[in-house]
């Protein structure tokens, strides 16, 4: 076995589509997802947005809608791992009903709508429900690729118009992200053109959606525009040993932002599928030396960076909110950099990344019930913790808490640090 095969090997440990130890409490967000029949009497699943302290019922949104494809697709994520390692009929039939509700909600253009409406029917105006090519539509083809193996085992229909929409979708990517890779220069700091909406984040989801697409059906265009993707990413990245910054992959233009921060994880997984070493060890860069920073700091969520007289300067740093979105991102970065490297450091860093939800933050706020699956949905300030507990929380904490349960080092070593935690 070489070396990226051993690699692809240790990734799948932590790829929700593959795992191997117990499940946590998905008693919440059971209770957020809904079954529901259309016009036509087909049935899907949806998964309701908000749910708000005390009672955590479901809150709809009068503009936005019940439920958005963002949510649908990290639930189907979620669960789509749950299944591989206990393949409970219920649990298949979830991601069955979330499924065709991500293929409801694409449009004609090729992308996908966000929100629906308590009528089940489509919102296709709202400025964040559009069909066009932003974060809900790659979110739903990451969902629709790391779904697809277990539903095919299952229901070979419905897994053959899966593999359609994923496919044609991706075919179009070439017309919207730029081949030519030319570069551009914002306060300093140099940025590649071809990324999607300027943004290596949004580009870091296409390549998890193109990464698994890859290991479906092995296609030359894909392997292509992996390339791209993670060479745009890489040229957003920050290298300088004397800023504390160093590392970092920039999120949007010359700005860092926590939410949704996957590009290491990203390239871990693009890097290994394509056995590309740059991949892996610009990914091992930001876990070497941002993330250390970042713990050091009591997290942040945000700031800006500037170059002058070859010195990286950073500005307007913010502190809050703090969500579990921040933390599942670099969670599962680290765990597969452990399977790689063998050093325990990153291992060490999963669990005080994880500890966050057990009170290890700024605020000393327990964020994640383990008793009823309950997330709170952030930390606003050191005082000010938001007790509601909608679907993005509670489903990014549960993607995050369970690639620790399946770590049996990490498993270990967050449970030796819980027995210091006070109740």
């Amino acid at each position: 076995m070489n070396i990226f095969a051993k690699l692809i090997w240790a990734l799948c440990l932590f790829i929700p589509s593959i795992v191997i130890a117990e499940p946590v409490n998905t008693k919440h967000l059971d209770s957020l997802y809904e079954q529901r029949k259309i016009n036509d009497g087909d049935e899907i699943g949806i998964i309701h947005i908000y749910s708000e302290f005390p009672k955590y019922g479901w809150v709809k949104d009068p503009i936005e809608g019940v439920s958005a494809i963002d949510d649908i697709s990290r639930a189907l994520v979620f669960y789509s791992g749950l299944y591989s390692h206990q393949p409970d009929p219920k649990v298949m039939d979830k991601m069955i009903h979330l499924t065709r509700s991500i293929l409801l909600m694409q449009a004609e253009n090729g992308y996908f709508y966000n929100f629906i409406y308590p009528d089940n029917s489509i919102n296709k105006s709202y400025k964040t429900s559009v069909a066009e090519p932003n974060w809900w539509t790659w979110r739903a083809l990451w969902a629709l690729a790391t779904a697809y193996p277990s539903i095919n085992t299952q229901d070979t229909k419905l897994a053959a118009q899966m593999h359609n929409v994923l496919f044609t979708s991706l075919s179009t990517l070439p017309g919207y992200v730029k081949e030519t890779q030319t570069l551009t220069t914002l306060h300093g700091i140099t940025l590649p053109a071809w990324m999607p909406n300027g943004g290596a984040d949004q580009a870091a989801i296409m390549l998890l959606a193109q990464t698994r697409a890859q290991q479906i059906s092995p296609q030359p265009n894909i392997a292509s525009m992996m390339k791209t993707l993670a060479n745009g990413m890489m040229t957003m990245q920050i290298r300088d040993p004397a800023s504390p910054i160093n590392g970092v992959f920039l999120s949007w233009k010359n700005t860092w932002h926590g939410y949704g921060n996957n590009q290491a994880y990203a390239l871990l997984e693009a890097g290994a599928l394509l056995e590309d070493r740059d991949m892996i060890k610009a990914a091992f860069v930001e876990l070497d030396n941002f993330h250390p920073y970042l713990i050091e700091q009591g997290y942040l969520t945000s700031f800006t960076v500037s170059q002058q007289d070859h010195r990286i300067q950073m500005s307007d740093k913010q502190q809050f909110s703090q969500i579990a979105y921040i933390f599942r991102p670099m969670i599962f970065a680290n765990l597969p950099a452990y399977e790689i490297s063998r050093d325990t450091r990153y291992i060490d860093q999963a669990v005080t990344l994880a500890m966050w939800f057990y009170g290890s933050n700024v605020a000393k706020a327990q964020m994640y019930f383990p008793h009823t699956g309950l997330a709170f949905d952030g930390l606003d300030s050191k005082e000010a913790v938001n007790r509601n507990s909608g679907a993005e929380s509670t489903v990014e904490a549960l993607l995050a808490l369970d690639a620790i349960e399946r770590s049996p080092l990490a498993k270990k070593r967050l449970e030796e640090r819980l027995k210091h935690v006070k109740p």
